[in-house]
């Protein structure tokens, strides 16, 4: 059985990736905006479609997307260990 938190933090890494590590959070840690390189816009929805993809890229289920989100928060955060 893989490691379900390094499979986690893995896909939160590559969501911030392909960001380009451009995503506004606001203090509690709720993802606000994300950066679009193929548009070169600022998007309010487009963090949950991305991290949604990267998910099911990587074969997790829907309730998992919930576990990637807060690993992409805690490492825009510093708070990861």
């Amino acid at each position: 059985m893989v490691n379900l938190e390094k499979l986690y933090h893995k896909i939160a890494l590559q969501v911030i990736e392909r960001c380009h590590g451009a995503i506004k959070i606001k203090k509690h840690g709720k993802i606000i905006e994300v950066y679009d390189p193929k548009r070169h816009i600022w998007s309010n929805g487009l963090a949950g479609l991305i991290i949604k993809e990267e998910c099911k890229n990587a074969n997790l289920r829907d309730w998992e997307i919930a576990n990637v989100r807060s690993y992409v928060i805690k490492e825009l955060l510093g708070k990861s260990d």
